[in-house]
């Protein structure tokens, strides 16, 4: 066990959860990149946010959870946001398009979180 007040970093699940949230950015900025619909700043809004929060948490474990609970919620206000705009209505298909887009966003930063909040429950100990 580690002490308590030192955040709980190296285990298998938080490295899981920095894997899940790494991925996530990549995918984002690589299909916003392909995409290029004028809606990609909304998009990088939403990784600067999550590099925020673990700047601001010290990478914790317990604050990653936290905050990238909080940017899962801005990825589905943004996605609301994108989804219901008059140019995406134009666009065939567009509005399933980004609710799809959006919503697999979301799940990814809730697994990332899910994972995060895990760790810090367990206060993983590297190499177990």
């Amino acid at each position: 066990m580690t002490d308590s007040s030192e955040p709980a970093r190296g285990g298998r699940i938080y490295k899981a959860g920095i894997f899940v949230a790494l991925a996530t950015c990549f995918v984002t900025v690589w299909t916003t990149i392909v995409r290029d619909d004028g809606n990609g700043l909304a998009f990088f809004a939403v990784i600067m946010a999550a590099g925020i929060a673990g700047f601001a948490t010290r990478f914790c474990a317990a604050g990653m959870a936290r905050g990238l609970l909080g940017v899962a919620v801005m990825q589905g206000l943004i996605g609301a946001g994108v989804a219901t705009a008059p140019s995406t209505a134009s666009l065939p298909g567009g509005v399933f398009r980004i609710a799809m887009a959006c919503g697999t966003y979301m799940a990814l930063w809730l697994v990332a979180a899910v994972c995060f909040r895990i760790a810090a429950t367990r206060q993983e100990v590297p190499g177990r």
